[in-house]
């Protein structure tokens, strides 16, 4: 293992963790191109390494949220049925059709656009109310559609490592009226056990495997950076709940976003 390789992964991979526990975000977006481009060189061992950092971030962001009263359990138990059935169906996607890591970096090129632009056009119109619930969206109908919705989420989280937040943040916010640092801290605890359901489906996939059960070599890096990024989390939704404003904080998530893109996109060439 060559030191130097690992301390770029560690501070990357810190940074990332600090950043995305402000936004509800498990930082999977980040953590796949980050271990597809520093030595991991198979989506399919990339994608539930990043599961088990999403784990790690999320855990830290919850513990923060919940001390400032952020975080609904009530509403985050509704809402995980659909989520924990996405993310087993995206595990199996990846596994079973997206074998190809050109048309995995394609696919997860083309999601990260697509949420990039839709969220720098909602950040450039100013529309979520970042201080009030309301309440008035919070009804049956709307609590069953939006369940149904992220099963998405959990696609996006088994299919690509990541926590699934780009999804459920809006759905708090727009489809039930939840303040953003409400749906954030909910979101946050629904990223934990959708990633442990898909990191779960990729273990019970290589134990099925013909020849009998091999742990990847690269799964050493869970030891090695878990502690890493719950420390950065931890700091950073910490230090972002006392200092740090949504629109900046979504603003430099946007750049991040296209950034990864980018460099997806000149892998791919």
């Amino acid at each position: 293992m060559d030191a130097l390789l690992l301390l770029l992964q560690a501070v990357l991979i810190f940074g990332v963790a600090f950043i995305y526990a402000n936004l509800g975000l498990g930082g999977g977006l980040l953590f796949v191109p980050i271990l597809l481009s520093t030595g991991v060189t198979r989506s399919d061992v990339a994608v539930p390494i990043s599961l088990t950092f999403t784990i790690a971030t999320a855990a830290s962001s919850v513990i923060n949220h919940h001390r400032k009263g952020l975080v609904d359990f009530r509403l985050g138990g509704t809402l995980v049925a659909g989520a924990l059935v996405g993310a087993v169906l995206g595990t199996l996607f990846t596994l079973l059709v997206l074998v190809d890591d050109r048309a995995f970096k394609a696919f997860f090129t083309t999601i990260l656009l697509i949420f990039g632009v839709y969220m720098l056009s909602d950040w450039l119109k100013n529309a979520r109310d970042v201080d009030e619930d309301d309440d008035s969206k919070m009804t049956p109908p709307r609590k069953t559609s939006v369940t149904a919705a992220t099963v998405g989420s959990g696609f996006l989280s088994g299919s690509m490592g990541i926590g699934g937040g780009l999804l459920n943040v809006p759905l708090m916010v727009y489809g039930l009226g939840r303040r953003t640092r409400k749906a954030i801290g909910t979101s946050s605890l629904l990223i934990i056990p959708t990633a442990a359901v898909g990191f779960a489906t990729y273990v019970v996939n290589l134990a099925v495997r013909p020849g009998g059960f091999a742990w990847p070599s690269d799964f050493i890096l869970i030891p090695l950076f878990f502690p890493v990024v719950f420390v950065g989390a931890y700091l950073g939704s910490r230090w972002g709940l006392r200092a740090l404003r949504t629109r900046p904080v979504a603003l430099i998530f946007i750049v991040v976003l296209f950034i990864a893109a980018g460099k997806l996109v000149v892998d791919l060439l």
